[in-house]
């Protein structure tokens, strides 16, 4: 099966982001950075990311705080936030401002990721 698209997962959990390949190989090219700054950077350089996954809790840079500013740089783009913590004001609040266009519930379910994804990619 072809890529359909490039997929930039952010996640500090190194686990997560091995699982997270494994999970769609073959399905999305899929890109990885273990921080909200490292994403930052690979949105800077890589122009052929057409979706951004992000965690929600990482040390640093929580994922709201870094799609506050990867739309700085690629606004054309959709984000979507992925939680174990459920759906939080917080998360409620960028789902209703357009901040996000999207929110996955940990543990991951591949086919809800593809079925939201396929619209984008």
């Amino acid at each position: 099966m072809q890529s359909l698209g490039v997929v930039l997962y952010v996640d500090d959990e190194p686990i997560n982001l091995k699982l997270f390949k494994i999970m769609f190989r073959g399905v999305y090219q899929i890109v990885t950075a273990e921080s909200g700054a490292q994403a930052l950077e690979l949105l800077n350089t890589d122009k052929s990311v057409n979706v951004v996954i992000t965690d929600m809790k990482m040390p640093g840079m929580n994922g709201l705080d870094f799609v506050k500013l990867a739309r700085g740089i690629r606004s054309e783009i959709p984000y979507f936030l992925l939680s174990g913590y459920g759906l939080t004001p917080e998360i409620e609040n960028a789902l209703d401002d357009d901040l996000i266009d999207g929110y996955f519930q940990k543990p991951l379910k591949k086919s809800k990721i593809e079925d939201k994804l396929s619209a984008y990619v």
